[in-house]
Order: structure tokens, then C-alpha cells, then sequence
């Protein structure tokens, strides 16, 4: 039924009005209207239509479900935020022996950051790159390595390099574990957060593997113990 507007109004034309919000249903697949709504709230609207006659109405406007648990997401940047960063340094290197081998920079200004963050000073830094330099010598290509590469594409020269550079490869390895595992106690045996540890390559054929110095959460110990120490 249609209300006049002179009605709504009153005589006087002084009537007062409170408009709410109204929810329609939305017709489901078949046509028609489903019967499965999300949970109302009730919404109240009042209407004097003058002459001591008032119509209310009550309409109500769907709930968003779990509306009040969405965490704002300036809360969750800035615990993210909050969280301490483990302090890493990058150890460089550099190629040598005619690009055929490589050693680690023992230059405190050329590792990354070139503060170091204060894990070790500069002075306990290039002493200790160039010891695991030196224990790393013996593994670089010799002059016999340099003179079967030299005659060229004769299959048996080849052979004997191939032979020769696999096994340094794996002195390599096994020497810069011993080393690492050196530095490490060390560092435990004065009760130092300190470690290093190294990166190898996730994939074959990838970026190279790298040498770091990071902050460690190892526990104070009280005397030396073999095993690996840190985390």
C-alpha cells in the first residue's frame, strides 16, 4: 500500500523520518530465492505519519563471517618487523692461478657488509681467511695440471687432469670442512655467538656455493667437546 507523502509528512509538514538499510535476497540458479541466507542483524526504522500514527519497519543487513578475527595487516607487517635478523657475512673471492682455482678475500673492507656487524674485528678476520687460505693450498692446480691441459685435445693428458682435478675437489671439500669445524671451536671454546658456516649451491649448474660468518645461538659451554657445536 502506497503511503502519501503529505501523510508521511503530517499536516504540518514537520514529520520526522529515520531511514534504515535494506538487504535484499539474491535469486538463486533456479530462478527463486535461496533458502540458506548468511546470519542477519536486525535494523530498526521508525516513521511518523502524523495524526498520532507511527509505522516501523524492520529490515536487517547480512553478517560478514568472521569479519572481527581478520588481524589488520599494519599489526602483522609490524610483528615481522619486531622479529631479530641473524647477522650474516659474506666471505668473497677471487680467481687465481690463471682463473683455474680461487681463494677467499682476506680484506675486511671487501666482505659484506665491509663492517663485518661486529662479529669479529678486523684483525681476527684476516687471520682467520688466511689460515683457511693456507690450509686450502694444497688443493690448487699444479704445474703437471697446467701442462696436460696444454697438449691440447690428446685423450690421454686429459684423462690424467680429469683424474687429478677430481681429486683435488675433494681435498678441497675435506679440508674447508676441517677448517670450518676449527673455526668453530674456537669460537665455542672462548664462548663466542659466533659461526661459519658453508652455503653450497641448491642447484647443479647454479649459483656458486659461499663462505659466511654468522651470529650463532649457541649455549656458553664449559670446556671443549668434539661434534659439531653449532645450530
Amino acid at each position: 500500500m502506497m503511503v502519501p507523502a503529505d501523510d508521511l509528512l503530517g499536516p504540518n509538514g514537520h514529520g520526522q523520518t529515520h531511514i534504515g538499510q535494506q538487504q535484499q535476497q539474491a535469486p538463486d540458479l533456479l530462478g527463486g530465492f535461496s533458502g540458506a541466507v548468511p546470519q542477519q542483524q536486525p535494523n530498526q526504522t521508525v516513521i511518523n505519519a502524523g495524526n498520532g500514527v507511527t509505522l516501523s519497519i524492520t529490515t536487517s543487513a547480512p553478517a560478514i563471517a568472521g569479519l572481527g578475527k581478520i588481524e589488520p595487516s599494519a599489526a602483522v607487517n609490524q610483528a615481522a618487523q619486531r622479529k631479530p635478523k641473524r647477522k650474516v657475512v659474506v666471505v668473497p673471492t677471487y680467481s687465481c692461478n690463471g682463473g683455474f682455482d680461487s681463494k677467499f678475500n682476506v680484506h675486511a673492507r671487501y666482505a659484506k657488509p665491509s663492517d663485518i656487524h661486529g662479529l669479529l674485528s678486523e684483525e681476527e678476520y684476516e687471520r682467520e681467511i688466511s689460515a683457511l687460505n693456507d690450509k686450502l693450498k694444497t688443493t690448487r692446480a699444479k704445474k703437471l695440471d697446467y701442462a696436460l691441459l696444454g697438449t691440447g685435445a690428446a685423450i690421454i693428458p686429459l684423462a690424467l687432469w680429469g683424474v687429478r682435478h677430481s681429486s683435488q675437489v675433494k681435498k678441497r671439500k675435506k679440508l674447508l670442512e676441517e677448517g670450518i669445524w676449527e673455526f668453530n671451536e674456537r669460537m665455542a671454546m672462548s664462548n663466542r655467538n659466533v659461526r661459519m658456516v658453508y652455503h653450497r649451491a641448491k642447484l647443479t649448474g647454479g649459483a656458486e656455493g659461499f663462505l659466511a660468518i654468522e651470529e650463532s645461538n649457541r649455549k656458553p659451554i664449559s670446556g671443549p667437546e668434539k661434534g659439531d657445536k653449532f645450530d
